[in-house]
């Protein structure tokens, strides 16, 4: 195996466009400038160049070799785009046995006598229908109808295509649909049927492969891993780390019925309602038998090629992706989850409950227990574009604190132009403002990981993993309550299933598994305690080790007492003012160093106070915690350790912003064109419709709008006729005032208009493609043609004449006007720029989609100033306020302010008592740009400009 990666971040680098040589590289110098560890090449929709073909391994090649001079590590991800397993949809092609299958379970209540049902159309496994008593199932007088049940062609259809002269028209029938039609007692029945359906709709290739498929899996390894190998096979193991698996997980499969018949002895298909109602008498069993027999096989399918191959082949088996049991996830090198998915002020977090895939917790528990070189965690998922640095690093923070190592944010997109922009957003790469300071971020997480180093959970308690005991949803909810419970209560605690506590052992009243020596076991409600956890379990409390078994529906709050009774706090911190609640800790030590990291998760400052003298540990910002007590500004972190003599508080003041101040934007204002008038045309230009559409896709403005058209008809011999997308012609308009006399560009990112296209502005000369060309407005990319010659004073139109015969065709993104203007956002209006405003007040300060650096220049006052060298210096915005900002104190240096606790260590020869100089440096998200929208922190939720 690899030599164990640096702990850091290594995003998915999503490849979305048409990929260039010089692009790429420059893409990789800039993340190697901001601290990035490595990356992983993530083949994601708008990929032009063809997947694993010569183009495409071409530009890995490139990345690579950029990788290799800059002294990153690269990883490769499995598939084009997710979830793994079908090569971009080459396995199933040519192979219809290879494709995915799904159990389809319907129920229907009737009332007996002649019935008549259709039933999803798949094969059709088991139909049986139950006589009613007290409103529940009588199984043991279950009727068997299957062979009541046949095939009927549902869809009618007339052509006109016949075979001979003499007759033209014909009459067909299609879409085989299963149907049941008898006749039964008179009384309410319920009738139970289980189908075996294609999967027809799966995200990008309409199907999907059967993942249970042994053959299916080896033909899947062939056309993606062996094509990396046979590329770049000397790389492996040395620049190229690992092999990312992401989301795969079995559903029905057409080898289940013969499996379960081998492994249990009897026939699957009659038992299947069992899995609908949880009445039935075999409910349990069946469910526990065949999420067993799911493992069984999705291992012996799956992981374990996986994992030998990768092991042949010098390379990590990473990912993250569905596990039946926690224990699966011994067979991956680097064991992955997928929280991380909650901006700051969201309240409750997403990384400790859910299944493994879900939580960090127990993804890092079972990477710990089994030894791996660590776990690792997809975050950043769909905070949208309001994404800030502080919810980068308070994210990272609050993973870390889980014990994750390997952040990979989801995503470092190649290009963020036109449709590409709305894939889960945000990036946090270069096209965001803050971007040249994300190296700041790496060195706070570099330095936190060093140190970590070495350390572990002190957990005292482990809690046995939920899937363990076969949980429903309410059981399933009370395990989140009890792992919310334990982390409030600052316990530390590990997550285990039957297969690690019998790798450990037992002595002194403890369980003893690698470092940890836990005196609690604690058992989550479920339907099912297998026969192995039961006899450990009784075996820990015959040795003295104590066992807290929760009942289904048990106040778990009412537990915190009992616990408290066993296991207490590494480190008690008695929070003096805030929210209580909102304090995460978690202990590390080597066992002969104890650390504790902290993390506040709400909006309020925390005053602890500790049952002990620490130190914090130095990462970035200014100290918060001297001696047995300290402030936890919101969302901050703090790494403290217990000393005997600690230092010396700073002393603080503060600095208010407020007021009129003098506003620089440092980067050309715009204007976001986002609503238009759309109008259909007929072949002559007369309009025969007109709505207020946004600029997206054809299809959806003509749902948008309503539009009524007529679609093309195509008619084929013996099937269904199809309705298809005809040629269109669109106008789309868009009026704005004009009040300024300044120079103005109307700038597009490329993909924004698919079709046969002009503009005009007003009465001018038409704007072509050929007419557009690089411009430093809006992210970087874009295109921009000025045209100040065509505008007037007054009301000004903008249009945009159009024909595409594509349903992804049209006016599908924004366009901008750009330049050293104001804007008033109702009416829109260019007007002069502002120079003087409040902080932050972007729509009244002219700049409503505004998205740069901007410059605040203010003042701020202080009393005398302490006698000391240095004082910590508090930032007072009056708001709740969370960008990135650098300042600079009576024209000194700038110093950065990225995130919370936004304040610095000031030498004291810098300020002076009376009025001080202070300069704002903002660098805002793209929200305002991309959406037109902003974020709303009070409410938790975006907002519409204007």
């Amino acid at each position: 195996m690899p030599t164990p990666n640096a702990p850091g971040f290594y995003p998915f680098w999503f490849w979305n466009d048409c990929l260039d040589e010089a692009e790429i590289r420059w893409q990789v110098a800039e993340m190697a400038d901001k601290g990035i560890k490595g990356f992983f090449i993530h083949p994601r929709q708008g990929l032009q160049q063809p997947y694993l073909s010569d183009a495409f391994f071409d530009m890995v090649g490139v990345a690579i070799e950029a990788a290799e001079k800059r002294g990153l590590f690269v990883h490769l991800y499995d598939e084009y785009p997710y979830p793994s397993g079908v090569a971009g949809g080459e396995v199933t092609e040519g192979n219809p046995q290879f494709q995915a299958t799904r159990l389809v379970q319907r129920t229907y209540d009737i009332d007996g006598g002649h019935t008549r049902l259709s039933l999803p159309r798949g094969q059709v496994l088991c139909c049986v229908a139950c006589p009613m008593e007290n409103n529940r199932p009588d199984w043991h007088r279950a009727i068997d109808l299957r062979s009541s049940v046949g095939m009927v062609l549902a869809d009618e259809s007339y052509n006109v295509a016949g075979l001979t002269a003499y007759n033209q028209k014909r009459y067909f029938a299609s879409n085989p649909t299963p149907v049941l039609e008898t006749v039964l007692p008179d009384g309410p029945f319920r009738v139970f049927a289980s189908i075996q359906a294609h999967i027809t709709t799966h995200k990008y290739w309409g199907y999907y492969t059967d993942v249970l498929n042994p053959d299916a899996v080896q033909h899947y390894i062939r056309l993606t891993h062996e094509r990396y190998y046979a590329r770049f096979g000397d790389r492996f193991g040395t620049t190229i780390r690992s092999i990312f698996v992401d989301e795969t997980l079995p559903g029905w499969s057409a080898r289940l019925p013969d499996a379960f018949r081998a492994e249990y002895g009897e026939d699957l298909l009659p038992l299947l309602p069992a899995l609908q109602d949880d009445a039935h008498p075999e409910h349990v069993r069946i469910v526990r038998d065949l999420r067993g027999l799911r493992y069984k096989l999705f291992v012996a399918a799956y992981d374990q090629p996986m994992a030998a191959w990768c092991a042949q082949h010098g390379i990590a088996y990473s990912g993250e992706k569905g596990s039946l049991r926690l224990s699966q996830l011994r067979y991956m090198d680097i064991p992955g989850c997928d929280p991380g998915h909650t901006k700051a002020g969201a309240g409750a977090l997403d990384n400790l409950t859910g299944n493994a895939r879900r939580s960090a917790r127990a993804t890092v528990s079972a990477a710990y227990f089994y030894g791996k070189e660590g776990a690792l965690d997809e975050c950043y998922h769909s905070l949208g574009w309001s994404g800030t640095l502080q919810d980068a690093k308070f994210i990272a923070d609050t993973l870390i604190l889980q014990g994750v190592q390997y952040l990979v944010p989801h995503g470092f997109f190649y290009s963020t132009h036109a449709l590409k922009k709305h894939d889960a957003p945000p990036t946090f790469f270069f096209q965001m403002p803050y971007w040249p300071h994300w190296r700041r971020l790496s060195a706070h997480v570099e330095k936190l990981y060093a140190e970590l180093e070495g350390t572990h959970i002190d957990a005292d308690i482990l809690l046995v993993d939920r899937d363990t005991v076969l949980p429903d949803r309410a059981d399933a909810e009370t395990d989140d309550a009890i792992r919310t419970l334990l982390m409030a209560s600052h316990l530390d605690f590990l997550i285990v299933d039957t297969d690690i506590l019998e790798s450990g052992r037992i002595e002194g009243g403890r369980a003893h598994i690698r470092d940890i020596a836990a005196k609690l076991v604690i058992v989550p409600p479920g339907r099912f305690v297998e026969r192995p956890l039961a006899d450990w379990l009784a075996d820990f409390e015959r040795r003295g080790g104590r066992v807290l078994r929760v009942d289904a529906g048990q106040d778990v709050e009412g537990l915190r007492a009992r616990i408290l009774d066993i296991v207490q706090p590494h480190l008690r911190v008695q929070v003096i003012s805030g929210d209580a609640a909102k304090l995460q800790v978690v202990t590390r030590t080597n066992g002969r160093r104890t650390l504790w990291f902290l993390v506040n998760t709400g909006w309020e400052s925390l005053h602890l106070v500790f049952d002990r003298s620490v130190r914090e540990r130095a990462l970035d910002g200014p100290p918060q915690f001297e001696g047995g007590e300290g402030w936890l500004a919101p969302f901050a972190s703090a790494l403290i350790e217990a000393v005997e003599r600690p230092d010396v508080p700073l002393p603080r003041v503060s600095a208010r912003i407020q007021g009129k101040m003098k506003v620089v934007p440092q980067n050309k204002n715009l204007v976001r064109l986002s609503s238009w008038e759309m109008s259909l045309l007929n072949e002559a230009g007369a309009v025969l419709q007109t709505e207020t559409v946004p600029a997206i896709p054809m299809a959806n403005q003509l749902a948008h709008g309503r539009f009524r058209f007529a679609p093309n008809i195509e008619m084929s011999f013996g099937v269904m006729p199809r309705f298809e997308m005809p040629v269109l012609r669109a106008c789309y308009a868009h009026t704005f005032l004009n009040a300024c006399a300044d120079s103005v560009e109307l700038v597009m990112e490329p993909g924004s208009i698919a079709g046969d296209w002009h503009i005009r502005v007003n009465d001018g000369d038409p704007i072509r493609a050929s007419d557009f060309s690089q411009t430093d407005a809006h992210v970087r990319g874009s295109l921009g043609v000025d045209i100040t010659r065509h505008l007037i004073q007054g009301v000004n139109c903008l249009t945009v004449d159009l024909v595409t015969g594509r349903m992804d065709g049209g006016l599908r993104n924004p366009l901008y006007l750009a330049g050293d203007f104001g804007v008033q956002c109702r009416p829109l209006c260019l007007t002069g720029r502002l120079h003087e405003g409040g902080f932050e007040t972007y729509e009244a300060n002219g700049l409503p989609f505004y998205a740069g650096m901007v410059t605040y220049e203010t003042h701020f006052a202080l009393d005398a100033l302490p006698e000391v060298d240095e004082v910590l210096l508090d930032l007072d915005f009056g708001m709740r306020f969370l960008e990135a900002c650098e300042i600079s104190i009576n024209h000194g240096d700038w110093q950065p302010c990225l995130w919370s606790p936004y304040a610095v260590v000031a030498p004291r020869r810098t300020l002076v008592p009376g009025l001080n100089a202070l300069h704002v440096r903002v660098y805002t998200s793209l929200i305002r740009s991309f959406e037109g929208q902003r974020f709303d922190h009070e409410a938790h939720r975006y907002v519409d400009i204007g």
